[in-house]
């Protein structure tokens, strides 16, 4: 009788091999663009790195034909309880496989690196690698496991089956029990051979390349093999069915439609790197989408990834990419992400289909900007980011929001994405000539767009005060009372939650940064039904919100812009206001904590300038307050340019980072950390819920606050604050330093 040996509780190990190949085949097929353009640039052939891919494929299971992993796959499939402290890893059982499959390949196809980095791929596909092997701290002391013979017989000559349809030899592999542990210890263990060989390398970067490309491979073939579903690598969608889309969605949205804008017609028929300058409401999604369709054409297929300074922002668009290519072929990733699809928790496809949104695999992904800068640190899932960023087109939404340290990062992620054949698309309403040469700079043969049609237009009149918000309040009150459409915002959360307080009775909405996430959410459904919002600067970027008026605290002149945005956003009404009054001493530890003027000199221009400003007149302002800057010469420009290089050079290009705690390895620089904490009046909730859901009680402090107010309770934390769903989170009783909170 044969025994039938299981990868799955549901596949069996034949099974799953032969649909793990079926999906190497569409993956490399998808792929065939860019590892060409990786073996023109390090010196392999296409055909020698695809035998070593398809070695990954075929072997990175073969661990699985041990007792204790059959054992539990038995267990699984009866529906009983199996204690996995006595499962052994597989990965680490294949690993050794791998080492002799690729020497193998060594000997009979020629070097593709000195390093088994085949083995490696499959040793890192499920648990996070480096030198201390600390995921496999289990198998050290572990007794070996046996080994089924025929299963492992049975299961390379599988393998050799798959090699001859690919017209490929397979290396001769031995069988026998193998101390998987010691071999994995020789070559990455502190004193392996691992390091040794890198250090002689003499393109290190070269190592970094060939293994995620080839741990990236397999985990398409893996997944979408235990899936068992065809792999859906690009849009399908062409710029000729998205302009039927747009005049849909204009119709929906009640907007005159008279074909594409100039501009967006510009961007379309642009192919390659461009740098696209045009006002809130000229169509630069719709724009950035049709120059994208295009070049994925003109690329032969890839990744559309839509990356925006924020979370709210991503939520946004990502609705929009949806209702354009269509469920399922859209992803979204940023910290709290999972959330927009609670109400698929039941579904077991939808935890698929979360993994797949971390990792870039869907045909579009919409991210936060921190979502492809981490994969420099080697943090998450960042093999596959960085093989679906690669040979794709890149929109980096809302480029000038970003500070000098996020900049020096983006930069340096330009340069290295762009050696693989992305090409990007940099927007943004205001973008002062410094910032265009800093990024002409990092990108070859740009384009440079510009919206022309609106620069003599005048969207809003402008009026400057020389006193603070608060003597705006009867003014605010009349708007309201009016019947018109107001908008409030300031530089931080405490002035936003005290005028809330302050205009209670016009029934407000306040809307900051400190609320809980399930709070948070809910607001968002209604926020752009409101007569009176009062708001910080998180309604400046991306969200799709129209109002009749706006009072705002003076920031700098590209906020000022953007939050100007949101008044009369499609230019339909002749009498919208935007009043501008003194910026707070809080407002400069927010936007000048170096004191250099900026918001003085923001404050003063504005305030020289006439009532009616031009689109023309406020890239001026943006202009004469930036001139002078030398953001390539700060300190955080600076350091930044360098991080990815040392991050590198300590995790020697492959190694998953076990260190989350340098202060350097990070995308976004804080005066001051802030942590997230569940406030102490949710405890009875948060308990009740399992740990994922949490999250939707979660809101960032200060962590000085936090630890001065925290609670532990079932390794949870909880802060003791003052919170409540309309005004938000406030210090308990720390009521002097409560306007630091922004």
């Amino acid at each position: 009788m044969n025994t039938i040996f299981w990868a799955k509780p549901d596949q069996t190990y034949e099974a799953h091999i032969n649909l793990a190949y079926e999906a190497w085949k569409e993956t490399v097929l998808a792929k065939k663009n860019l590892i060409q353009r990786v073996g023109k640039e390090l010196g392999f052939s296409e055909g020698r790195f695809l035998k070593s891919s398809l070695l990954t494929v075929v072997l990175h299971d073969i661990g699985k034909n041990i007792e204790p992993f059959q054992k539990m796959m038995n267990a699984k499939r009866k529906g009983e309880r199996f204690d996995k402290r006595e499962n052994y890893r597989h990965e680490l059982v294949s690993f050794s496989f791998a080492i002799q499959g690729s020497v193998g390949l060594r000997n009979q196809d020629g070097v593709l690196t000195l390093l088994p980095l085949e083995a490696l791929a499959i040793l890192g596909h499920h648990k996070k690698i480096n030198t201390d092997l600390q995921s496999f701290s289990r198998e050290c002391t572990s007794i070996k496991p046996n080994f089924y013979e025929d299963g492992m017989n049975k299961a390379l000559q599988l393998a050799e089956e798959i090699f001859t349809k690919e017209g490929f030899s397979f290396p001769k592999i031995p069988i026998h029990k193998y101390d998987s542990y010691a071999d994995a210890s020789k070559l990455i263990g502190y004193d392996g051979a691992f390091s040794k060989i890198f250090e002689k390398e003499k393109n290190p970067d070269s190592i970094r390349i060939i293994y995620l490309l080839l741990k990236a491979i397999l985990h398409y073939a893996d997944w979408y093999g235990s899936a068992e579903m065809d792999v859906n690598y690009s849009l399908k969608t062409h710029a000729d069915d998205l302009f039927k889309d747009i005049e849909k969605r204009c119709v929906e949205k009640k907007i005159k439609y008279n074909g594409l804008r100039p501009f967006q017609e510009e961007c379309a028929c642009t192919l390659g790197n461009v740098i696209a300058v045009a006002p809130t409401g000229s169509g630069k999604t719709e724009a950035s989408l049709l120059w994208a369709l295009n070049n994925l054409q003109n690329m032969d297929g890839g990744k559309l990834i839509y990356l925006l300074p924020t979370m709210v922002t991503a939520n946004s668009i990502f609705t929009r990419l949806e209702d354009y290519f269509g469920k399922g072929n859209v992803g979204l990733t940023h910290s709290t992400a999972s959330f927009m699809f609670q109400d698929e928790e039941d579904n077991p496809e939808n935890v698929r289909n979360i993994l797949f949104d971390k990792s870039f695999i869907k045909p579009a992904t919409v991210a936060t900007i921190d979502q492809l800068l981490t994969s420099g640190f080697n943090t998450g899932k960042w093999t596959l980011i960085e093989a679906n960023a690669a040979n794709s087109v890149i929109v980096i939404d809302e480029i000038h929001s970003y500070d000098s340290w996020t900049l020096g990062l983006i930069i340096e992620s330009i340069k290295h994405f762009s050696k693989l054949g992305t090409r990007f698309m940099l927007m943004s309403a205001t973008l002062p000539e410094y910032f265009i040469n800093l990024f002409s700079k990092a990108l070859t043969n740009v384009s440079m767009i510009r919206d022309e049609t609106l620069l003599n237009s005048c969207r809003n009149h402008y009026q400057i005060f020389d006193k603070i918000i608060d003597d705006a309040i009867p003014d605010i009150e009349k708007s309201v009372n009016k019947g018109i459409k107001t908008l409030v915002v300031v530089n931080n959360v405490a002035k936003c939650q005290e005028l809330y307080n302050k205009l209670e009775h016009l029934h407000p909405m306040c809307y900051h940064s400190k609320f809980i996430l399930k709070d948070r959410k809910e607001k968002e459904k209604d926020i752009d039904n409101q007569k009176l919002l009062i708001a910080t600067q998180v309604v400046e970027v991306s969200l799709d919100i129209d109002f009749d008026v706006m009072f705002c605290e003076c920031a700098p002149p590209d906020a000022i812009v953007q939050r100007a945005g949101r008044v009369n956003r499609r230019r339909e009404k002749s009498d919208s206001w935007i009043s501008i009054f003194k910026a707070s001493d809080i407002s400069k530890k927010i936007y000048d904590p170096e004191d250099s003027g900026l918001l003085t000199r923001s404050f003063e221009i504005f305030k020289n300038s006439p009532e009616k400003l031009t689109e023309n007149d406020l890239i001026k302002i943006v202009e004469d307050v930036y001139s002078g800057i030398d953001i390539e010469n700060s300190p955080n420009f600076i350091d930044a340019s360098k991080q990815y290089s040392k991050t590198q050079e300590r995790l020697m290009g492959i190694f998953d980072n076990p260190n989350r705690e340098d202060k350097n390895e990070v995308t976004r620089k804080v005066d001051y950390l802030q942590i997230p904490v569940i406030p102490s009046i949710f405890i009875a909730e948060a308990l009740s819920l399992p740990p994922s859901q949490r999250r939707l009680y979660e809101v960032k402090m200060p962590y000085w606050y936090v630890l001065k107010h925290k609670e532990q309770n079932e390794d949870i934390t909880f802060c003791e604050m003052k919170y409540d769903s309309v005004i938000g989170a406030q210090f308990a009783d720390d009521t002097q330093v409560s306007s630091l909170i922004i």
